[in-house]
């Protein structure tokens, strides 16, 4: 079993930001975890399809496209959770009548796409493996996005909403956890382990993957976050569910803080504003030399009539 070199199993790879890179869209944004890096881009409010139109809140069209060849049933599915995560955090009734279009793409390789061998022929099928007691675990085939692309697709998403000046509750954060065999461990050992971020190889190793998506902000999560969705992939007891959330929303809150950092550098918000510097009018400024010359003159009498 692989065993991670360069970070502790409770460590986050580094992580990327960067907004407004997409000068056609009225917002975007690039969210990256190691080497999976999802690109998101919004347009909108804008006019909406009188099929598509509602009276009283804006329409949200995700769109989640494949880096190449044609999206599926599982694209589908990314749409479909992106919009029950993201419907009840967006001000859709500041927009009525209008449309609020969200497009992401992944820009990396998929994490797990086709990463073991595939075949429709139960013959050519990979063997499974059996882990104590009889049970038999079948080896994953990586059919699918893998846990931390689904957590930079939903982090992607939120920025580009942030990006675009679409106006929500809060903020949206989410980060993958996979549990793993121990390190060394027999076949007939039952030790597993928790591993935050996981890369592409310790998702395929894995015997469960699980992406939590955090919110926060006033009256929907405050600052500790709370768990608004949950995708998990794979065998797992429920105690090993709740260690894993436990340890996905302490990684969320340092998600959410290095997001704060990148869009306090971006839009450059330091501290409190300066304050407003109030330029006269013409006619004013001319009121005020008349005034500065009658004081003068009124000095200068004074100072004859003393003199006097």
């Amino acid at each position: 079993m692989q065993s991670r070199t360069d970070r502790t199993n409770s460590a986050l790879r580094p992580l990327a930001l960067a907004q407004g890179l997409l000068s056609r869209a009225d917002g975007s944004a690039q969210f990256t975890f190691g080497n999976v890096a999802v690109l998101a881009s919004v347009t909108g409010p804008a006019e909406v399809r009188i099929r598509d139109e509602l009276v009283d809140r804006a329409t949200l069209e995700i769109n989640v496209r494949p880096l190449r060849g044609h999206g599926g049933p599982p694209l589908r599915a990314a749409e479909a959770t992106l919009s029950q995560l993201l419907t009840p955090l967006v001000l859709l009734h500041l927009y009525p009548r209008a449309l609020v279009q969200l497009s992401l793409q992944t820009v990396s390789l998929p994490s797990t796409t086709f990463s073991k061998p595939f075949s429709t022929d139960p013959a050519l099928a990979p063997p499974e493996d059996v882990k104590g007691k009889g049970r038999a675990v079948p080896l994953p085939r990586g059919t699918g996005a893998g846990a931390a692309e689904k957590a930079a697709r939903i982090n992607a998403a939120m920025l580009a909403l942030v990006d675009a000046g679409v106006q929500c509750r809060g903020m949206l954060v989410a980060v993958a956890v996979a549990i793993l065999p121990a390190p060394g461990a027999s076949d007939d050992d039952d030790e597993q382990e928790l591993r935050l971020d996981p890369s592409q190889e310790e998702e395929v190793e894995s015997l469960s993957t699980h992406v939590f998506a955090f919110s926060f902000g006033q009256g929907v999560g405050g600052t500790e976050g709370t768990c608004v969705g949950v995708d998990s992939v794979g065998t797992f007891s429920e105690d090993q569910l709740f260690d894993a959330q436990d340890l996905a929303q302490s990684a969320a809150q340092t998600v959410l803080a290095f997001i704060r950092r990148s869009v306090e550098t971006k839009y450059g918000v330091a501290g409190a504003p300066p304050p407003a510097q109030i330029k006269p009018r013409a006619g004013d400024a001319m009121e005020e030399e008349a005034e500065e010359e009658a004081s003068e003159d009124e000095e200068d009498d004074d100072r004859v009539m003393i003199d006097a």
